[in-house]
């Protein structure tokens, strides 16, 4: 399966998927730490993405859904 197609089937894909966006983020510069806790900047979160009818993930914005 190719990186672009590959779809979260397994909790341990949701903990790995959610590590690396936190990785993104600190690597963007959009992470900080606000007493003592690692939070996004400018109120971003990290949202799971949904996955479409062949079990691909796609990411929806918040404002969209």
């Amino acid at each position: 399966m190719t990186a672009d197609r590959r779809s979260l089937r397994y909790p341990s894909d949701l903990i790995d998927a959610e590590d690396d966006a936190w990785k993104h983020a600190d690597e963007a510069g959009l992470v900080d730490v606000i007493d003592g806790k690692t939070v996004l900047e400018d109120g971003y979160t990290i949202q799971p993405c949904r996955l479409d009818e062949n079990g691909v993930a796609v990411a929806v914005p918040p404002a969209v859904e």
